[in-house]
């Protein structure tokens, strides 16, 4: 399929340079880690070891991360975590702004159950920014209410959260994860695609015990799937 169908909504990790989570990366000849694994002396061969969270980067927080009972990475399906991409462009908003319902009830006619719900806040530039990466315009509990009465199967942001930090427990947070519904933070790239126009990808690594992973999210335009299909047909 041609490049020009696909969006990587991920942001890039820098080993030793992200600010908000430590992320470090070593890499060594292979023989340090397998010392079976003989090769020449001009021979390229090696293994690398990372060191970081589970909240490192473009990451989805699955119910294990609130509910002591809740679904793990390893165990949420991941069918919930594909699915056509609704986009809601909350960037005019302050930093600290509430959304509330009746600003999101403008987008009721372009959200389907199984549809996939990211925020576009604007904020994604912010994300190595240690003193305002926080900045961001939070979620209601009316509108999140709103969001599973939808039948949305899992939401996503381009801020590092959705919550008012002000707000004790993470109500927002709590209240996903009791209706099963993932959440998708640190977006970038959403300013490339549009929504009801793309299927999206969010794709966790399934490490059992673990209630978040850092994830690849790609966008793929439907037109370049039709398009596969005829050519294939």
């Amino acid at each position: 399929m041609k490049r020009e169908y696909f969006v990587d909504l991920t942001q890039r990790m820098l080993p030793g340079r992200e600010a908000n989570f430590e992320f470090q990366a070593k890499s060594s000849d292979a023989t340090e880690f397998m010392p079976q694994l003989q090769h020449d002396d001009d021979v390229w061969y090696i293994i690398s070891r990372l060191d970081m969270c589970t909240h490192n980067g473009t990451h989805v927080e699955v119910p294990y991360h609130h509910l002591k009972d809740g679904l793990d990475v390893a165990q949420f399906p991941v069918n919930q975590m594909c699915g056509n991409m609704v986009l809601i462009d909350i960037s005019d908003k302050e930093p600290f702004a509430e959304v509330t319902l009746d600003e999101i009830m403008k987008y009721d006619d372009q959200i389907a159950a199984g549809d996939i719900l990211f925020f576009k806040t604007g904020r994604d530039n912010l994300f190595r920014d240690p003193d305002h990466w926080c900045d961001y315009q939070y979620l209601s509990i009316d509108v999140i209410n709103w969001i599973i009465q939808k039948g949305v199967i899992c939401i996503g942001t381009d801020a590092a959260g959705i919550e008012d930090i002000e707000a004790k427990n993470q109500p927002g947070h709590c209240t996903l994860f009791r209706a099963n519904i993932p959440l998708v933070e640190s977006l970038t790239n959403l300013d490339k695609v549009e929504s009801n126009q793309y299927l999206v990808f969010v794709l966790p690594l399934p490490i059992e015990g673990m209630e978040a992973s850092p994830v690849r999210v790609v966008a793929i335009k439907k037109e370049g799937l039709v398009e596969e299909a005829s050519r294939k047909a």
